[in-house]
């Protein structure tokens, strides 16, 4: 399928109306929308009755197939505040549509694969009209995506991408580049002078050491993540450390470099993807190495870091006890904010969550109508502490 750059459409105001509403909204048990579009619509600006006028057509257009549509939403976490906005996302799209119930439900956190496999069980035994989901690990729901394939059930991804999906098990995603984004994340480190300078500096002797903490290597956003991040700093410092770099931790991720390495790019991988055992990495990180970098790759990696600093305390720039360590993380709820903010982390790579779930759910009832239906590029932006108070950075960053 072909790719196609997230409209940025989805900002009007009647969108960024139930954005601000959102985290209110989302509890920790399943939850039946009945969409209403007289509730959702907002007044609209000048710059954007244009566009409205279009989206508006364009939605009835959408939903004009059939009378109504059910639409099952699993997600992977209630804990994770990223995973909410995505359903508020969901939320406002059925609502515009109105004539959409959105039932969502979700793991308790991303860790528990079997218990999103029951309750995807669940959703598929209702025969809904289509399902939307955020898998916690697409290998693991094989038989499930055969099974909404032979009941005729059309399947979107929102969030996190299917390595290989079963052949025309799914119809479309509405993900993030993970793998771009957290390259953008090294190019970013590598635009910071003072940790330039370290990597001219090192030697076979003295080696400059730049992690990568992730919760585990197997969903593929977090695989996608590190690997993007370690390959494209890995490449960059080709330039000042020729063939002296090397990738070591996870096999997965391992690169070896042909002269002594005086750059080792590290994969922090903890037993399992509990807090504590997150924690736990993250304290071993930087308490047996002289760390000059970290790349958290998500929500519960930056928390575990911070957690190991004493809440991000001991990464004061001024008298901390890592001071000199760049810490970069990913998303943009509000301890990553706070972090950014206080300037105990150099800045981060944020997604728009709300976008994922608001196209996921259109995209259902496009592939249910039986329309063609494209996989969708989430936007990823940098925000740092001077410029995340922009407009444009502000709209993405969710609390």
């Amino acid at each position: 399928m072909r790719k196609k750059t997230l409209a940025m459409a989805i900002t009007l105001a009647a969108v960024c109306a139930w954005m601000m509403a959102g985290c209110a909204q989302t509890n920790n048990t399943a939850s039946d929308t009945s969409a209403n579009v007289q509730e959702a619509q907002a007044p609209e600006s000048p710059a954007a009755q244009g566009e409205g006028q279009a989206e508006e057509k364009s939605s009835d257009e959408t939903a004009g197939g059939k009378d109504s549509y059910v639409i099952e939403m699993v997600g992977n976490s209630f804990a994770v505040q990223f995973c909410n906005i995505n359903v508020d996302g969901a939320r406002a799209a059925a609502d515009e549509l109105g004539n959409v119930t959105l039932n969502y439900n979700a793991s308790q956190d991303s860790s528990q694969v079997q218990e999103q496999i029951d309750i995807l069980n669940q959703a598929l035994a209702k025969k809904p009209d289509a399902i939307l989901i955020a898998a916690a690990d697409p290998d693991a729901l094989e038989a499930q995506m055969i099974k909404a394939k032979e009941d005729n059930i059309p399947v979107v991804a929102y969030d996190i991408a299917f390595n290989q999906a079963p052949e025309g098990s799914l119809k479309a995603t509405v993900s993030t580049n993970n793998t771009t984004a957290a390259g953008l994340a090294a190019e970013k480190l590598m635009e910071n002078e003072e940790f330039l300078e370290k990597v001219k500096a090192a030697s076979a002797d003295q080696p400059l050491i730049v992690s990568c903490l992730a919760p585990d290597a197997v969903m593929t956003a977090h695989e996608q993540r590190i690997r993007g991040f370690c390959d494209r700093l890995y490449d960059m410092l080709q330039e000042y450390q020729p063939d002296a770099v090397e990738i070591t931790g996870h096999t997965s991720f391992e690169r070896a470099s042909a002269q002594p390495a005086a750059v080792s790019i590290h994969t922090e991988i903890p037993p399992t993807k509990a807090d504590a055992d997150i924690r736990n990495q993250a304290q071993k990180m930087i308490s047996e190495n002289d760390v000059a970098a970290v790349f958290c790759v998500n929500e519960a990696s930056v928390t575990a870091l911070l957690s190991a600093t004493t809440d991000g305390l001991d990464l004061d720039k001024e008298k901390g006890k890592y001071k000199s360590l760049i810490a970069i993380g990913f998303d943009a709820g509000r301890t990553m904010k706070g972090a950014v903010a206080s300037r105990y982390f150099y800045g981060a790579v944020a997604q728009d969550p709300f976008a994922m779930g608001y196209e996921g759910l259109k995209l259902c009832v496009d592939a249910v109508n039986g329309k063609s239906v494209e996989d969708i590029d989430a936007p990823a932006v940098w925000y740092d502490y001077s410029n995340m108070e922009e407009p444009d950075i502000a709209k993405i960053l969710y609390d």
